[in-house]
């Protein structure tokens, strides 16, 4: 009686997921320290508060944070395939400031976030990228965006130098939740159901509209120490 009660549940809850309006979605958030939350609890850095606003939107899942503070491209691509399993619908890729810091070159961060792109597309999995505040690399970075079919939003989607905590570089609780709330309306268009013509409807995808302002510049530098 009990396994079978069990059974029962467990029919429940996929029925009720499969019947939702929203079917269930896993999103990973691959970063460094500005993805992990370094200097605010967990349940405070963005990934968190990005999965509170889209159950209470209506869409099911989890946002599983990925980050790892002080973490490159280069390390960000090597532990894709253990970060993005099976499941996954959606990968925010976050990163660069580091590779900034250690001497890479551009080359080799373009070739590493390409890297991730192209595994994230022969997997069927979106892609979210997030810029810089530097309108040449930002234009190579979504030139590479577009050609996997991945979504690149400006820097300022992904940081706020507005918000920062005591020690001067990373974000406060603040500034995660400001970032959560910009990426909402992104992941709600990439996770909403299925229509006819769904290339053509992600097609019309439109960067998020956030201009660097002067302070989110000064950011750029700031991070630049990360």
């Amino acid at each position: 009686m009990i396994a079978s009660a069990r059974v029962l549940a467990r029919l429940l809850i996929l029925s009720s997921v499969l019947n939702s309006g929203h079917a269930y979605a896993q999103i990973v958030a691959l970063g460094d320290s500005n993805t992990a939350g370094f200097g605010v609890p967990p349940q405070q850095a963005y990934p968190a508060r990005l999965e509170a606003l889209l159950r209470s939107s209506g869409y099911g899942g989890r946002v599983v944070n990925a980050g790892v503070s002080g973490d490159t491209t280069s390390g960000m691509l090597a532990r894709l395939p253990s970060a993005a399993p099976a499941g996954t619908r959606v990968v925010i890729v976050q990163g660069g400031y580091n590779d900034r810091l250690r001497g890479s070159s551009p080359a080799v961060t373009v070739a590493n976030i390409e890297g991730i792109l192209a595994r994230l597309s022969a997997q069927r999995i979106r892609g979210v990228v997030c810029g810089f505040f530097d309108p040449g690399w930002d234009a190579v970075v979504a030139a590479v965006a577009t050609r996997y079919g991945a979504v690149f939003v400006p820097g300022g989607a992904c940081y706020d130098s507005t918000y920062r905590g005591p020690d001067g570089l990373h974000m406060s609780g603040i500034g995660h939740q400001v970032i959560a709330t910009r990426l909402l309306p992104v992941m709600q268009k990439l996770l909403a159901p299925a229509r006819p013509h769904r290339g053509a409807a992600f097609s019309k995808l439109r960067p998020w509209p956030v201009q660097p302002t002067r302070r989110s510049v000064h950011g750029r530098h700031a991070l630049a120490r990360r």
